[in-house]
């Protein structure tokens, strides 16, 4: 089997993209079982998980479109984790959220890093 040739960085924003809209739909799971609220809280998680694939399948085609839309995304989903870090009542969805912030922040960082323009790109960067 072949694997991805790409630098760290776009496979770590790549990660990053898709796996925090996982984790958040297992936090998820655990107010959903526990406190019985409804299917209604998995929204957020699935548009995030949707998104972050479509630029993850950019990232991984080489679009120039998904650089810009990965760093759309990442901005809206860390602002949006930064207010459910000051809204939660939960520690553990306090912690969540503020991860998750570091992380988007991490991911819009990588997306302007070089190794992902040169990825993007070619020679042109």
């Amino acid at each position: 089997m072949r694997s991805w040739q790409a630098p760290v960085e776009v496979k770590v924003t790549a990660g990053l993209l898709v796996g925090l809209p996982v984790a958040w739909a297992l936090l998820d799971l655990i107010q959903v079982l526990g406190a019985g609220s409804g299917l209604e809280i998995y929204r957020m998680p699935a548009l995030a998980l949707i998104l972050g694939g479509v630029v993850t399948t950019g990232l991984v085609l080489k679009h120039g479109s998904a650089r810009i839309g990965g760093l759309i995304v990442a901005v809206v989903f860390a602002l949006l984790h930064a207010f459910l870090l000051l809204a939660a009542e939960l520690w553990w969805v306090k912690l969540f959220s503020g991860l998750s912030f570091a992380g988007y922040g991490y991911a819009f960082v990588l997306l302007n890093s070089m190794p992902l323009k040169r990825h993007i790109l070619g020679a042109n960067a």
